[in-house]
């Protein structure tokens, strides 16, 4: 079911400077990664209280880090941006947010040996994107649950993003 639009006041904890949303966000990269490493033994099995097994939320993952870096890296640029759907986005049965279906994971997630340089590979496209983060007032685009934002904006949610899938995996383990 279709969702009224988030407050993009949520976003402000992710920092208040482009310096300190930059930061949060390579802080929340290290401590998913770091997290990531101690699931082995878990990797292919669904976690308590989740959908997703471990290899699964780090495709995930790793789908929305790629999205949002092109997402920023046009923002910051100077190519012209084309009017896009603004659909909103929806909630399961049981309210959390659903995933668009280009983020979904596939049924495997990815495998134990391939996740360190899928991960790499859309950290270095988050840092590269990032290098120059600023806010773009006038140059937005939509995000299904906060509606328009700007670049700063939108590396604030990919900051909320990976602390919110991190902190679930972590919970996951003590459950």
């Amino acid at each position: 079911m279709p969702v009224p639009l988030l407050d993009r006041a949520a976003l402000a904890p992710m920092g208040d400077t482009p310096a300190a949303v930059r930061a949060r966000l390579l802080s929340e990269l290290d401590q998913f990664e770091a997290h990531l490493t101690q699931r082995q033994a878990d990797w292919t099995r669904v976690q308590p209280g989740r959908d997703w097994t471990p290899a699964q939320d780090a495709e995930h993952v790793a789908l929305i880090n790629e999205a949002i870096a092109r997402v920023l890296s046009l923002l910051l640029s100077e190519r012209a941006l084309r009017p896009a759907p603004q659909t909103p986005g929806d909630l399961t049965s049981d309210g959390r947010r659903r995933a668009p279906a280009a983020a979904l994971p596939s049924d495997t997630g990815l495998p134990w040996a391939g996740w360190p340089a899928r991960w790499a590979q859309g950290r270095a496209a988050l840092e590269a994107a990032t290098a120059g983060l600023r806010a773009t007032p006038g140059r937005t685009l939509w995000h299904p649950f906060f509606g328009e934002l700007d670049a700063l904006d939108w590396a604030r949610m990919v900051t909320a993003h990976l602390a919110g899938h991190r902190r679930a995996l972590e919970r996951s383990v003590r459950a």
